[in-house]
C-alpha cells in the first residue's frame, strides 16, 4: 500500500494576505523610489540589485494573488497600492530617460569606431562635402 498523500495547504486566509500584501507593496516602493532617486541625482545606480528586489516583491504578490481573488483593498493597503502605482510611472519614465541617454551615448561611440576605422574612401560623405 502507498503512503496517504498530503494535501497541500490552501493558502493564506483572505485577510491574512491583505495583511501580508501592505510590507510587500511597500517594499516595491521604497525600492522603486530609491532607484528613481539614484538615477535623478546622477549616483551610480545597481541595476541589477534593484531589478533583484523588485522581482522578488512581484514573486511574493504573485502568491498572495489567488487568496486575494475577489478581494478589495481598503484603507492603507488601497493608499500604498495607489502610491506603488505613482512611484512605478515616475521610475519607468526615469528608465526611459536612461535608455534613451544611453542608446544615444553608444550611438556616438559606434560612429566614432566606424569613422575611426575608414579613411573616407568609400563614403559618400566626403563627395557630398565637395560638391556643396
Amino acid at each position: 500500500m502507498s503512503a496517504p498523500r498530503r494535501q497541500s495547504s490552501p493558502g493564506p486566509s483572505v485577510e491574512a494576505a491583505l495583511a501580508m500584501a501592505l510590507p510587500v507593496v511597500e517594499r516595491l516602493r521604497q525600492t522603486a523610489a530609491s532607484e528613481t532617486e539614484d538615477i535623478a541625482r546622477g549616483r551610480p545606480v545597481p541595476y541589477e540589485a534593484y531589478s533583484a528586489r523588485k522581482n522578488q516583491g512581484l514573486l511574493e504578490l504573485n502568491r498572495l494573488l489567488p487568496a486575494l481573488s475577489g478581494a478589495t483593498p481598503s484603507g492603507a493597503l488601497r493608499e500604498a497600492l495607489v502610491d506603488l502605482t505613482a512611484t512605478l510611472e515616475a521610475n519607468r519614465r526615469a528608465l526611459g530617460v536612461q535608455l534613451k541617454a544611453s542608446a544615444a551615448v553608444a550611438e556616438i561611440i559606434a560612429r566614432a569606431i566606424r569613422d575611426g576605422q575608414s579613411d573616407g574612401t568609400y563614403t559618400a560623405l566626403a563627395w557630398r562635402s565637395a560638391e556643396e
